[in-house]
């Protein structure tokens, strides 16, 4: 799937209070979160550093994994849709979960937020939906691989500095 694709699943999971125009902010942030502490780290920086609550609009972006068994399995011709829907509910659950746990973290009052569950390739899904939300720049964060696990394992948001059109900033905690 390219990055101009529509996405799999597309979960409005946090909407903006009532309380917001919603419709006309100035800057759309958006911020990709995960369960990390870099995640964390990043969307604390963001909200300290670089939103502007009377005008911009923050959408906190997780994607999960789509649920995939084993070929072993398929051609075994052995019927799992049970197990993975039980498992795709348990991830649901938990992007959602963690979409909320971050709007709460901020007052809805005070800040215009929107929290979008994805599911299927993260630099893919993100990179679809900063192009469709036209958003003024992506914050993620960053693992801190080094080259050769970055090379094996691949990079979110190295992927996503090479092919967005938009500003990536990827805030790295200090060195203690």
């Amino acid at each position: 799937m390219s990055a101009t694709d529509s996405p799999k699943i597309h979960e409005d999971v946090v909407t903006p209070h009532e309380t917001h125009n919603s419709s006309d902010p100035t800057r759309i942030i958006a911020i990709a979160v995960d369960a990390s502490k870099y995640s964390e780290f990043a969307f604390d920086w963001a909200i300290s550093n670089l939103v502007r609550p009377e005008t911009d609009q923050i959408v906190l972006i997780n994607v999960r994994p789509v649920v995939e068994f084993p070929g072993v399995y398929v051609a075994a011709n052995i019927d799992f849709s049970q197990e993975f829907e039980k498992i795709e509910a348990e991830n649901k659950k938990q992007s959602h979960e963690l979409l909320q746990s971050y709007a709460s973290k901020l007052s809805p009052h005070k800040y215009n937020i929107r929290g979008i569950a994805l599911s299927g390739d993260p630099r893919d899904e993100i990179a679809f939906k900063v192009d469709e939300l036209k958003a003024s720049l992506l914050v993620i964060g960053s693992r801190g691989l080094g080259g050769f696990k970055k090379a094996l394992l691949g990079s979110v948001s190295d992927y996503l500095v090479h092919h967005l059109n938009v500003p990536v900033i990827i805030p790295r905690p200090q060195e203690k």
